[in-house]
Formats: C-alpha cells, sequence, structure tokens
C-alpha cells in the first residue's frame, strides 16, 4: 500500500471515529488496487465446487450456527449430498444476473432430514477456493423483509479459529432500515465487538451496495459508496479471510419467524466483488 492510501485511511478513520463529515467519493476500492475476485451471478455451478467458487456449509461441515440457536439447515444442491426427501432441494437460484438464497418451512419428514431443524436454507463460502489479506470486499445486494430472517455477508479467518469476524452486513428482516456492521476480535485475550446500528432506507425495497475496506491500520464500512463506521485493525486480523454469504433464520439475536414472516424468503444477490492492494494479488489467488 502506498504513503498515500496509508494517510487517506488513517484520515478517513480519524473523521469517523469522531463523528466528522465525509465524502462519497472516499468510500471505494483504492487507485490501484486489482480486482482478486468477482461473481456477477450469471450461474451458480452446483455440480461440484469450482475453483475460486463456493461451498454450501461452515468449513467444519456445520449446517446451522447451534451457538446462536438458529432454526435453519443450510442444505447442499449438488447430486447425493443430501437425504430424502431432501434430495432434490436447493436454495439457490439464478436469474437476469441475480442470485437468490430462498429459506422456507420444512415438513415433519423433511425436518428428519434436516438434523431436526424446521427450516431450509443456503449458504455460500469461498473457504478451501479464495482467501485474502488486506482488501476492500464489495456486495450489491437486497435485503428480505419479515421476522426471523437475518441476512448477512461477513468474513471468517481462514486458519480458523473464532474471532476475529468481519460483518460487512447484517441486516434483522423486522428492522430492514438499520444496517448492523461488525467487527469481532480477540485481541488482548478476550473478546470484544465493535458495532454501528447505520439508519438506511427500506433495504428490502431495492438493491444497495455495502462493502468494507480493510487495511493494515483500519476497517472502514461504507454503504452505497459513502463510510458510516471504522475501527483501528486489531492484531488478530492480519491474516487471509474468507467470504460467507447466508440466509439465517431464527436464533438468540434476530427470534423466530411468526404468522407474518413470508416464506419462502429470498435474499438477492447481484454481485460480489473483492479488490487487493497490489502486494497481495498472488495471496489472494492461492
Amino acid at each position: 500500500m502506498s504513503a498515500r492510501d496509508r494517510m487517506a485511511g488513517a484520515l478517513v478513520l480519524l473523521a469517523l471515529l469522531a463523528g466528522g463529515p465525509l465524502r462519497a467519493a472516499e468510500a471505494g476500492p483504492p487507485a490501484g488496487w486489482r480486482l482478486a475476485f468477482s461473481e456477477a451471478f450469471d450461474s451458480l455451478d452446483t455440480s461440484v465446487m469450482a475453483p475460486g467458487r463456493f461451498a454450501f456449509a461452515y468449513p467444519d461441515g456445520w449446517r446451522t450456527n447451534r451457538g446462536n440457536r438458529e432454526l435453519e439447515y443450510y442444505v447442499d444442491p449438488r447430486p447425493d449430498r443430501e437425504m430424502a426427501p431432501l434430495s432434490d432441494a436447493n436454495p439457490f437460484s439464478v436469474g437476469d444476473g441475480v442470485l437468490a438464497i430462498r429459506a422456507w418451512p420444512l415438513s415433519v419428514p423433511e425436518r428428519r432430514a434436516a438434523q431436526g431443524l424446521p427450516y431450509a436454507s443456503g449458504m455460500l463460502t469461498t473457504h478451501g477456493s479464495f482467501a485474502f489479506r488486506y482488501g476492500y470486499a464489495e456486495i450489491r445486494a437486497r435485503m428480505p423483509r419479515g421476522k426471523g430472517l437475518w441476512p448477512a455477508f461477513w468474513l471468517l479467518a481462514r486458519a480458523g479459529g473464532w474471532p476475529p469476524e468481519i460483518d460487512v452486513l447484517e441486516v434483522y428482516g423486522d428492522r430492514t432500515t438499520t444496517l448492523d456492521v461488525t467487527l469481532h476480535t480477540n485481541e488482548g485475550g478476550r473478546h470484544r465487538q465493535e458495532q454501528r446500528k447505520v439508519p438506511v432506507p427500506d433495504l428490502s425495497e431495492a438493491f444497495h451496495t455495502y462493502a468494507v475496506t480493510w487495511t493494515a491500520e483500519s476497517i472502514v464500512w461504507s454503504f452505497d459508496g459513502a463510510p458510516v463506521f471504522a475501527a483501528a485493525t486489531p492484531a488478530d486480523l492480519h491474516r487471509p479471510m474468507f467470504l460467507l454469504l447466508n440466509l439465517a433464520v431464527g436464533g438468540t439475536w434476530t427470534g423466530s419467524p411468526d404468522a407474518t414472516t413470508p416464506f419462502p424468503a429470498r435474499f438477492e444477490i447481484d454481485r460480489i466483488r473483492v479488490f487487493v492492494p497490489p502486494d497481495q494479488a498472488e495471496e489472494a489467488r492461492r
């Protein structure tokens, strides 16, 4: 990273922490950073995990997050990955360059094939195929509306363990005018969370762009090109991270769906891109 980029990142961090105004032009990939990952969702290969693309569960094979008491089972749509009656289930659909991750209630027989969980949904991760250390990660997406729905785009450490975690976006389906951006760190040997709840237009009504710029000095979140929060980069966030994209249902933080929740729910994604500094590009491809 150039001295100019480091200075720009420091100024953004200081202005945000001080509550000062920022110009939209200050967000976006820094000049000279290279495009290392791009997915426009013209298709989604569910026959094999193509290099540079997606897996369909947590790296350890988990199909839900029981630590959060979530209610979804992440379906793997590839052949012979699920037992009947879920063997033909697919939470993903692609049309007009948009990926939809769908969630829906399961029947009692289907729950038996879904570890007893009452909802099906989908997750995509790049664990094992793409990770990067420092970069600009961006998603353009539209959120689902409904109590108990919890879409997210986030980063976890390739080496495993938790924290750290960078949440580029989290939205609760019954609070779609609030964007949660969060940093989890274990700096100093104990879990620490930094978060900003950002007032936004109703995120279920249109596509918006969500991004994070992560450098050795700072982490800056932006919404539709405008920086909204920043934090100094903690000591445990100097290692490669991979991408996760999911639609959770229920759990400790968002509560359970109710009679007003529309199903099937749809989390729609137009694109994902990651830009990296020139000296990090080769690492990003491994």
